[in-house]
């Protein structure tokens, strides 16, 4: 069975939607973990990551909308790639 462009675009833009849901969630890691600690600083690069990864997916749903697949997909990657790039750089990894 071959994947269709459009399916992988579809499946690119999902995994998009996912990485938001899951940088959403860690607000509520930190905010058990943390307990009184817990403060603003600690939450701002995740609001960072999720406006970062909310406008991407948005240019990748509207392309996909015109029906450029490929840039939708290539939207999608670069975005994974982006983000876990921006992770590495707020935790002092790079």
């Amino acid at each position: 069975m071959k994947l269709t462009k459009e399916q992988w675009a579809k499946f690119g833009i999902t995994i998009q939607f996912l990485a938001l849901v899951r940088i959403l969630a860690e607000y509520f890691r930190l905010k058990y973990t943390q307990g009184d600690k817990f403060s603003l600083s600690l939450v701002e690069p995740l609001v960072t990551g999720a406006l970062l990864d909310t406008l991407l997916c948005w240019l990748a749903v509207i392309l996909f909308f015109f029906r450029r697949y490929m840039s939708a997909l290539l939207i999608s990657a670069a975005t994974v790639l982006i983000l876990l790039t921006y992770k590495l750089y707020t935790t002092g990894w790079l």
